[in-house]
């Protein structure tokens, strides 16, 4: 999700990044070898007044007075329009968009069992709005849960009445689930983008004619994992919701239309594609509406 704080008036510096200052007076952005940012001092400029510009992007501060005060400390504006530009281009700031009143996203966590929980509460612990539920019904009509997301945790095989309606909806949707010890992430569906449930149990069912009669066998079943599994696969779960409702420069998850696969014995996250599936139902029931990267607000 975006580091910019909803209500700043301008840029502010990711606040994950560390500032430090080398000993020839450079300054510098992270302390990863390969990502950080060495700044390069602009002629006549010291360290400290480069950072106090730096500390000024903290959201609440506007473009204009930004400039107007690193002028005051002796910089010139086309080395500060610069200096943002640098960062801009790393990645390293969120500029502050027109104001919006627009509520956060809310997510629906269905299902019952450790993922559900831990997910849930990442996810309220992040600041966003949560609904759980836990039986689909005949009774029960997707679209009055209004999810930008729908995460089905820890059935093995989820409900295919709701899988039909999520599509036909075009509600995002994302299965999360432990299997045989290890945890599964995906697929992400994203209906008329990507391929869905039921393309991923026809490609299934090509390989292995009894996969129908199996999958049967797994509906209402919840897996097994050790903690630090469950704790890996629900982290890997808030890192591809984190993708879809961040910026949109962040790149699309790596969960659309595939699973990642955690193996903490052998120390592996394994990426499987499913493709869509022509003779799927979602073909023609899911409608092609939205931003292929990005959940709706």
């Amino acid at each position: 999700m975006s580091f910019q704080n909803p209500r700043a008036v301008g840029a502010t510096l990711d606040p994950r990044i560390p500032v430090l200052v080398r000993r020839d007076g450079r300054v510098q952005l992270g302390w990863d070898p390969e990502h950080a940012l060495v700044l390069a001092l602009p002629p006549g400029v010291h360290t400290d007044q480069l950072l106090a510009v730096l500390r000024l992007l903290d959201g609440r501060n506007s473009r204009p007075h930004i400039l107007w005060t690193a002028v005051g400390l002796g910089m010139a504006p086309t080395d500060v329009a610069r200096l943002l530009s640098d960062l801009d281009r790393a990645g390293l700031i969120d500029v502050a968009g027109p104001p919006t009143v627009a509520a956060t996203p809310a997510i629906r966590v269905h299902g019952r069992g450790p993922l559900s929980d831990a997910v849930s509460r990442a996810l309220t612990d992040g600041g966003n709005r949560v609904m759980r539920s836990y039986r689909y019904s005949a009774e029960s009509d997707v679209t009055r849960w209004n999810a930008a997301c729908v995460v089905l945790s820890d059935d093995l095989v989820a409900e295919p009445r709701l899988v039909a309606d999520l599509v036909r909806n075009g509600i995002p949707h994302l299965q999360v689930r432990l299997r045989d010890g290890r945890g599964v992430v995906g697929p992400l569906v994203l209906p008329g983008h990507t391929s869905c449930l039921r393309c991923a149990d026809l490609l299934r069912a090509g390989y292995d004619d009894d996969w129908p009669h199996l999958s049967a066998q797994l509906l209402g079943a919840v897996g097994h994992a050790s903690p630090a599994v469950i704790m890996a696969t629900a982290a890997v779960a808030l890192g591809q919701l984190e993708a879809v409702l961040s910026a949109p420069r962040s790149a699309p998850p790596s969960s659309l239309g595939a699973t990642l696969e955690i193996d903490l014995a052998a120390h592996r996250l394994v990426t499987r594609h499913w493709p869509r599936q022509v003779s799927c139902s979602c073909t023609y029931l899911a409608p092609a509406a939205g931003d292929p990267g990005r959940l709706p607000s």
